[in-house]
């Protein structure tokens, strides 16, 4: 009699249990109960995209985390244990991710582009993941996308931020310690930009995935110049990231004096040069911002302008010393900046122009061309802020290229010759 006594109350108390658990699961986005007859939240669905988004934060960070503990237990002069390590490699993960450090009185703000790319693409190779079989049915949630697929993307999502937050932990006590504000890059930027990413096929082959508060209310002409734009954008800083490679290579033996004297070894001159790889975009933005005209600076009071190079006491970077030596430089370089940059005008023009009609009116090809060198344009000032910054205080303070004036300089001198373009693709035709 007791027996069954306690086992009703044990059923009793695990039904009561249960009740409140499937009030909350109904709560959740995305959820439903058993009886409609749809998957709950707690279906493996669901949990295994948590897990994918925790397991695709884990792989980031490793790939920084890593090669800084290789180079750290080989460094001999360090002095500190694995927890010095781990606290560096966490903070240099999350400054990959965008978030800016802390050094004293100092902030480190420049992002490695490159780095940031590679973040971009494992969040958008474990979104993917985490959506697969994921049912695309039901009502949208807040106007976005079905209430299936935006749970999957929010657990996704909270084990990504997971992983953050751990790092965060990890670094806040060390030696440079992240600024908590700016957290939200690598937090919550960069895993979005991977979920917008994976989601892209899919709204490409089924455009009903995506509610009407998720498709921006763009002109057609303006959305057939994003792409346009982005590949403009991705030319310019490629040439100058080809330029910095090879000025690397004709001053190969002033960069290997600067490798030799910093003394890095095995798995630390590994990471080294890693780092400086990863920032080849960066310069490579820098080279464009030399090519439209505004220059930048490496140190407070060392420049490279039109005008020429000004000295300075530069960071002991082994790429740094591929710079040009100080002097003026000759009056056609600045014509020859010019015309290159003009030259990827027509280039942008040219693909702008394919997205449209061959017969389409020119004030719509104008207008359209206009539009992807906007989009270049506002896209190298958006790598600028977010890559650009400083290395320190001081003569440190402020390292890059101005964003304000590099765009200004590189919309004016692409639409020229995206109108030039133009003009002539349209003389063409009344031939």
């Amino acid at each position: 009699m007791r027996r069954g006594t306690r086992g009703r109350g044990g059923r009793w108390r695990r039904l009561t249990t249960m009740t409140v658990v499937d009030r909350l699961r109904s709560a959740l986005p995305g959820a439903t109960t058993a009886d409609e007859g749809g998957p709950s939240f707690w279906a493996p669905g669901w949990r295994r995209s948590a897990l994918l988004g925790v397991a695709t934060g884990t792989v980031s960070l490793l790939l920084v985390l890593v090669p800084v503990l290789l180079a750290w237990n080989g460094d001999s002069r360090t002095s500190a244990g694995l927890g010095g390590a781990l606290d560096v490699g966490s903070s240099l993960w999350l400054l990959a991710g965008g978030a800016r450090l802390g050094s004293g009185a100092a902030t480190i703000a420049l992002t490695p582009l490159l780095a940031t790319g590679v973040l971009v693409l494992l969040a958008r190779v474990g979104a993917r993941e985490g959506m697969v079989r994921v049912s695309t049915d039901g009502p949208y949630w807040a106007g976005l996308v079905p209430r299936p697929l935006a749970t999957a993307a929010a657990s996704w999502w909270a084990g990504y931020a997971a992983v953050v937050a751990v790092a965060w932990l990890l670094a806040r006590d060390g030696v440079l310690p992240p600024h908590p504000a700016t957290l939200l890059l690598p937090g919550l930027v960069v895993p979005v930009a991977g979920l917008v990413l994976a989601l892209r096929p899919v709204a490409r082959e089924d455009p009903d995935v995506l509610g009407p508060r998720a498709r921006l209310p763009l002109p057609d002409l303006v959305r057939r110049a994003v792409g346009p734009g982005l590949a403009g954008a991705g030319l310019l800083v490629l040439l100058g990231a080809l330029v910095v490679a090879g000025a690397v290579v004709l001053q190969w033996p002033r960069v290997s004096a600067v490798q030799a004297e910093l003394g890095a070894e095995g798995a630390g001159a590994a990471v080294l040069f890693g780092g400086q790889a990863a920032g080849l975009a960066n310069l490579g933005l820098w080279v464009v911002s030399f090519v439209a005209g505004p220059g930048f600076s490496v140190v407070q009071g060392a420049s490279v302008t039109w005008d020429g190079v000004e000295s300075g006491l530069l960071p002991m970077l082994p790429v740094l010393a591929a710079l040009p030596q100080p002097g003026r430089f000759p009056g056609l370089v600045a014509l020859a900046c010019v015309l290159v940059v003009v030259a990827c005008g027509a280039w942008v023009g040219h693909r702008a122009v394919r997205r449209l009609a061959r017969l389409a009116r020119l004030r719509s090809k104008l207008a359209v061309a206009l539009s992807a060198c906007a989009t270049a344009a506002l896209a190298l000032g958006a790598l600028d802020v977010l890559g650009g910054g400083s290395l320190g205080q001081f003569r440190l303070s402020s390292v890059g290229a101005p964003a304000g004036r590099l765009v200004l300089a590189v919309f004016a001198e692409l639409a020229l010759g995206a109108v030039c373009y133009v003009l002539r693709d349209a003389w063409r035709l009344r031939r």
